[in-house]
């Protein structure tokens, strides 16, 4: 447990080992055949497979307790149940209470609300039972193999009801072992009895009677600010715990001084191109740049301190991260950023207090790829997001603070040399050619740090090549900063094991790029190329380091133990809540495992990765997004390929994608992958005559890994022969769309453009109609007729103009209501099922609602990739993009001329340069990040046609969508008006909490919409 070694210098105990490998003993001890136990406890959730009497795999919880024996027994007291009396209630359930795996504070206030409304105790219970399993199921077991023989440890075992309804969702029997809940107990008995030669150090049953002393006390030795615990037994020599390092440590767990800590080492080399400044220093001096000490600087930090101190600046870097930071970071965060950028606010927080007057604060969108040939190297949303969501926090003009926010592509080095340079130049003041001068300098300073990393990996791998070494494989600014990664590298050292961060292996030698096409994070480049140096290094074995809501990770993590090919590996996850006892309890439990496994291990799966053209004879199955999916297989169909739109997602999609994805996904990814699964379930399903349609994306959003993870998921079931289709959205996308015919853009933009103005017509019509079947009725007529004129080639303006009548002709109450905007992720945005009806649920609160339409995006990938090829010199596909656009335009303006009459305003939209400019002052227009500029301009123009609120519908832990709702904030504080705004994060989960979020935020409407009425009629009455 979390205390052993405490008790075991209390105790005097000959062994004291983890309880992953206690509970493995405990179970082969009561019977050699079991091969999978299920453990749940207090506070955490095990998992571990066995193959011949040795841990072959395992798992722990990651940072949430929900689904452990504390939660339930929590619910037991609300429920006014004895916990003993669970299990046996449970059992008399005639229907169970759905409620999924969620956070148990969601699931407590749902609790109460089912219990209010009446609904019977034991259907309740049981509901809870079955949450404990899909929690452990789906996001501790995460898909690992179950085999034949389950023991079920743990004081949780102890219920019945977890029990039948691990039986029930599995189909398999469950064994509670005998004494179940001391299973470990057990196996580390049988520990000491095996190792433990001559006397024993056991210090007598007499200890019950030792008097001794507890005190604490906060280390200052070092930012850490470790709380150590003082122990003293009958004024002996004291014991100490709780610290990050050895200072503290007894002689027999002090590391072997022999092993180096190359995690330290980095550091000093990363800190020594930071001149060190005078004592006594004024820190609001103009030649002051402070940076802060988080994301990107914990590896390009040579550049940016050589590039100013050449220009004759001093720079100040931040503390080291440390539990004031932190706290300071989680106290500012808008919306839910993950820990590194909580670290990230904290740190610059830290800066403004100290007096610091001019803050570096870039916006770097991409880096330099791991190799050429993988041409992108983009960073995640929220890492770009600083310069944007930070206002929101800190209050800079207020201080007198000058954030310099350069926009720095540094994966294009001749764009930023030639471009950005000169922009940077203008807003430091300094000559252009001097600032070149300085850059230049600073890349040199950077790549001998980089040369430096390489030289010492191989230095340590050559003189630890016979002994077994754990790497390091995170992004550095949370595997390799002490203050966030729980001092990880101290702990493997500890271990008496050489730690090597990732960036230290000879990743050049890796020659399998082939998986890697599409992986356009320049960190999951890395990661993958690591995850194939380590598959064929016997002696290397990888520590997966990540945060809690990583996006990108949840994502690389897949394809990083697809390429491990079996080989063990440990995921150790963090937040501001994570304990280090934890930390120590996997590690050593992974080392335990791994004896005899120092081998290479062979990669034999087939990665078919190509985009492929649809063949003659294949049927396209289109995932329903929304109805111009319709409008899209419509002009497959005109163009000769067969194709069809697969039924809306429902419960059924989100159960079969909970199960083969690990839930940290975007929803959007859950619900497709489910509707492939049903697709490839179904009778008549035949994978050589189909083709699944997946678009892809190039990033930094998650969105393009979305078909990367469909063909692994093919994969593991052993589905090689069903081709998905993805046109790229970049300069790609109408080569890839073409191939299906020279008129299917046309056509399918024509669809596009008709169901967008029909999704006008019906949210215009529907909240005043008095009949809302009639409006039902005449959509699905109307969404018919535009289908049949696509396939058919018709006139679509004709059928346009029938739909336009058909629209008018509804009787409709003459009356003003409140008008919201409707902003966010484009899927859960248009998606009915993934939304739950939001904007039906909001017309029957007594609102109008307005959506941006579906071919805002097609004219944003036109921006995009005419922006980009215009920058880099390509005069034909900028052109090819200008002409596209322009055709779509006017295609588009005259269809809409056809029902401007009856939409009024409510008929166009601005186009992208004119949201751009909206947007521009709170995000920069080379933002890359889905759809936060295009949310954040129609949020402004939003507010500029005198809408009453806005909703931001976004997938739960959408990282775009999260810094939309930062960004949201500051719009509403720094235009002054109190306008409601609402954040609907969509998962799938049933909660009352969200309804009772939608009745405060229309209330709100309603109140803003009477007094802006108010005052516009007090303004008349002036003016008359």
């Amino acid at each position: 447990g979390s205390g052993r070694y405490l008790v075991g210098d209390f105790i005097g105990a000959d062994v004291v080992r983890n309880e992953i490998t206690a509970q493995a003993y405990g179970a082969l001890y009561l019977d050699p055949e079991v091969d999978t136990i299920f453990e749940i406890g207090g506070q955490d959730s095990k998992y571990i497979y066995l193959d011949k009497g040795t841990i072959a795999d395992f798992t722990m919880n990651k940072a949430c307790a929900a689904g452990t024996g504390s939660f339930l027994q929590e619910q037991g007291v609300k429920l006014g149940i004895p916990i003993e009396k669970f299990g046996e209630i449970a059992l008399q359930s005639k229907a169970p209470l759905k409620m999924g795996e969620r956070c148990t504070v969601f699931m407590q206030s749902d609790l109460l609300h089912y219990q209010q409304q009446g609904l019977p105790k034991e259907d309740l219970v049981a509901g809870l039972c079955y949450s404990i399993v899909y929690n452990y199921l789906n996001k501790v077991v995460e898909g690992r193999k179950i085999g034949k023989k389950i023991f079920f440890q743990g004081a949780v075992a102890l219920n019945q009801g977890v029990v039948a309804a691990f039986e029930k969702v599995l189909g398999k029997p469950i064994i509670v072992p005998p004494n179940n809940e001391v299973t470990g107990a057990i196996g580390v008995a049988l520990l000491a009895m095996a190792e433990t030669k001559g006397e024993s150090c056991f210090k007598g049953f007499d200890l019950a009677q030792v008097n001794y002393f507890i005190s604490t006390f906060e280390c200052r030795y070092c930012p850490n600010q470790c709380e150590i615990q003082k122990v003293v037994v009958d004024n002996g020599a004291p014991f100490f715990y709780g610290g990050r390092c050895d200072r503290y440590e007894l002689d027999h767990r002090k590391p072997d001084e022999r092993i180096p800590n190359p995690t330290l080492e980095r550091e000093a080399k990363l800190l020594s191109y930071v001149k060190p400044l005078e004592k006594e220093i004024d820190l609001s001096s103009p030649d002051i740049i402070g940076i802060p000490r988080m994301l990107q600087f914990f590896e390009w930090l040579p550049l940016f301190a050589t590039f100013f101190q050449e220009l004759g600046y001093k720079v100040f870097l931040s503390p080291p991260t440390s539990k004031e930071i932190i706290k300071k970071g989680c106290e500012l965060a808008p919306a839910e950023p993950c820990f590194p950028v909580k670290i990230a606010l904290g740190q610059i927080k830290t800066l403004v207090d100290l007096g610091v007057k001019r803050i570096f604060l870039p916006q770097i969108t991409d880096l330099p790829p791991e190799r050429p040939e993988l041409k992108l190297g983009k960073i995640c949303p929220w890492v770009q997001s600083l310069p944007w969501i930070s206002p929101a926090s800190i209050n800079f003009k207020e201080r007198g603070v000058e954030v310099i926010s350069p926009v720095l592509h540094l994966g294009r080095p001749g764009y930023v040399l030639n471009e950005e340079i000169k922009r940077f130049a203008h807003s430091l003041g300094e000559p252009v050619d001097k600032v070149k001068k300085a850059w230049k300098r600073g890349e040199e300073a950077q790549e001998e740090f980089h040369s430096w990393l390489k030289r010492r990996g191989r230095e340590l791998l050559k003189e630890f090549e016979k002994e077994i070494v754990l790497v390091l494989v995170g992004r550095p600014y949370n595997a390799f900063d002490t203050g966030a990664n729980l001092a990880l590298h101290h702990k493997i050292r500890k271990l008496g094991l050489l730690g090597l961060p990732v960036d230290m292996l000879p990743l050049e030698e890796v020659t399998e790029l082939d998986t890697l096409e599409g992986m356009y994070w320049e960190y999951g480049q890395r990661f993958l190329l690591a995850a194939h140096y380590i598959r064929k290094t016997p002696n290397l074995f990888p520590i997966y380091f990540t945060n809690f809501s990583c996006g990108p990770d949840s994502f690389i993590a897949h394809f990083f133990n697809e390429i491990l090919a079996g080989k063990p590996s440990i995921e150790i996850e963090v937040d501001e809540h994570s304990a280090e006892a934890g930390v120590v309890t996997r590690l050593e439990a992974f080392v335990d495992s791994l004896k005899g496994k120092a081998k290479p291990y062979e990669l034999k799966r087939i990665f078919n990765l190509q985009r492929i053209t649809p063949a003659e004879g294949r049927t396209i199955y289109i995932p329903y997004m929304a109805d111009h999916a319709r409008a899209l297989a419509a002009a497959f169909r005109a163009c000769g390929v067969k194709a069809e739109v697969l039924p809306e997602p429902d419960e059924e999609s989100l159960e079969l994608g909970r199960k083969w994805t690990s839930g940290k996904e975007c929803y959007p990814t859950i619900l497709t992958t489910g509707d492939l699964l049903k697709l490839v379930n179904r009778p008549d399903f035949d994978p050589d005559k189909s083709v699944f349609f997946m678009p892809d994306g190039s990033g930094p959003c998650r969105f393009g890994q979305y078909n990367r993870l469909h063909r692994k998921i093919l994969r593991d079931l052993g589905i090689t022969n069903l081709p998905i289709y993805s046109p790229q959205q970049d300069v790609e996308f109408y080569d890839d769309l073409g191939i299906v015919g020279r008129e299917f853009t046309r056509l399918a933009w024509r669809g596009v453009v008709a169901v967008d103005i029909l999704d006008k017509l019906l949210r215009r019509v529907r909240p005043y109609a008095l009949d809302k079947r009639e409006v039902e009725r005449v959509y699905k007529e109307s969404l018919l007729k535009i289908e049949k004129a696509i396939e058919n080639r018709e006139n679509l303006g004709d059928v346009l103009l029938e739909i336009k009548e058909a629209f008018s002709a509804i009787p409709k109450k003459e009356e003003e209501i409140p008008v919201v905007g409707v902003v966010g992720e484009i899927y859960v945005r248009s998606n009915s099922f993934a939304n739950k009806n939001l904007y039906r649920t909001l017309e029957d609160m007594g609102l109008e609602v307005l959506l941006p339409p579906i071919g805002e995006w097609i004219y944003f990938i036109n921006y995009i990739s005419k922006k980009w090829a215009k920058r880099m010199g390509a005069i034909g596909t900028t052109l090819k993009f200008i002409i596209e656009n322009q055709v779509q335009f006017k295609e588009e303006e005259g269809f809409l001329h056809l029902i401007y009459d009856f939409l009024g305003d409510r008929a166009k939209d601005p186009t992208i340069e004119e949201l751009e400019r909206l947007a521009h002052r709170f995000v920069h227009p080379d933002y890359e990040g889905g759809e936060v500029m295009l949310s954040i301009g129609k949020a402004v123009e939003y507010l500029n046609k005198g809408v009453s609120g806005i909703v931001n519908v976004i997938p739960f832990a959408c990282m775009p969508g999260n810094v939309q709702a930062a960004i949201l904030k500051r719009i509403r504080e720094e235009t002054g008006e109190n306008l409601p705004l609402l954040t609907v994060p969509c998962d799938g989960q049933k909660s009352m909490g969200v309804r009772m979020r939608l009745e405060a935020f229309v209330e709100q409407v309603k109140e803003y919409f009477a007094s802006k009425r108010a005052e516009n009629l007090q303004k008349r009455a002036v003016n008359f």
